[in-house]
């Protein structure tokens, strides 16, 4: 399954992320004007993988139908494995807590600013990075939410994280 054989409509222009071309699986390109901002396009990129994020609730809908908001915090030696780290997290919101998130809040903070409290590690090479985030979402409903297709996996297979242009771009393949 490629990209192009995702259900629904594809990412608005505005979106900050789009799917790239490949065989079997979907890679996915998320770009922001900061790192927080190419990480929060890049959760949205994966969920909107699983779920058209086109049809969830705005913010004000949300409150009505049970928001919910959860905590999520990453860790990482190195900007991959912070995205590695936190795009597993947002996908077991999905998988495990059943809530479809869309709205993101995020924090990066680098080892300069890290300690053994935040790490729970003395080894600071196991954790130069750290996410403090905040998912916003609502609580699946398959009468309501358009369901795509199954992600088994974040890999590593092509992971980037980079800045170019002024701006950082994300990249990574998600295991259908």
């Amino acid at each position: 399954m490629n990209s192009h054989t995702l259900s629904g409509k594809a990412p608005p222009p505005h979106a900050g992320f789009r799917y790239l071309d490949h065989i079997t699986d979907v890679i996915i390109e998320a770009f922001g004007t900061t790192l927080e901002e190419a990480f929060t396009n890049s959760a949205k990129g994966l969920v909107n993988t699983m779920f058209d994020i086109n049809y969830l609730h705005n913010a004000q809908q949300q409150l009505a139908c049970n928001l919910r908001e959860l905590k999520i915090q990453a860790k990482g030696y190195d900007y991959n494995s912070l995205l590695y780290d936190w795009l597993e997290k947002v996908l077991l919101i999905v998988l495990v807590d059943k809530i479809i998130v869309s709205s993101f809040n995020v924090n990066i903070l680098s080892s300069a600013s890290l300690n053994a409290k935040i790490c729970n590690t003395d080894d600071h090479r196991f954790c130069s990075f750290y996410l403090a985030g905040v998912a916003r979402g609502e609580p699946i409903s398959l009468d309501r939410h358009e369901y795509k297709v199954e992600v088994k996996a974040i890999t590593y297979h092509g992971m980037e994280v980079k800045q170019e242009n002024n701006r950082f771009v994300t990249k990574f393949l998600v295991d259908l």
